[in-house]
């Protein structure tokens, strides 16, 4: 029984090869995820108040949403994500994630608006509404206001 068997010096660096192959693929494996999240098929299905109202702490934000005109032109990603493909998909995940660990280890009943979502939104308010918004300017420069603090119950009534 001499010889034709495997021996461990050769598994051994099988293995480190599959290991230093997987640590390399990891960063693609994660922008690939985050790229994946952007397609419109898996976007659209993430999206609205389908998806976002099925968590119970939504349903005060989903509610006054339907009842605004934005209902007609945006989504809550539209308002919420940023429109960047990659940027988009790592902020929809962290930002999802976070808000499902908080309600599910019971840290926080409430979702409030983080200040990194804070600008998002209000890049999303630029973006949208750019015609109106080359006259006026970025409420937020000059220590001003963002456009939700005077327009506070666009899309959810406060």
């Amino acid at each position: 029984m001499g010889g034709a068997g495997i021996n461990k010096k050769s598994i051994l660096l099988w293995d480190k090869k599959k290991i230093l192959l997987l640590i390399l693929a990891l960063p693609f494996l994660l922008i690939g995820a985050f790229f994946f999240m952007k397609l419109p098929v898996v976007s659209n299905a993430m999206d609205g108040p389908g998806f976002c109202g099925r968590c119970h702490v939504m349903q005060p934000a989903i509610d006054t949403y339907l009842a605004s005109s934005h209902r007609e032109a945006a989504t809550c990603g539209s308002c919420h994500v940023p429109d960047d493909v990659l940027w988009g998909g790592v902020y929809k995940s962290y930002t999802g994630t976070k808000d499902l660990l908080a309600v599910l280890t019971g840290r926080d009943e409430n979702i409030r608006i983080s200040y990194l979502g804070k600008g998002v939104v209000q890049e999303n308010c630029l973006r949208c509404h750019n015609t109106l918004m080359r006259e006026i300017g970025d409420t937020v420069e000059n220590c001003g206001s963002y456009c939700f603090d005077c327009h506070q119950g666009v899309p959810h009534m406060k």
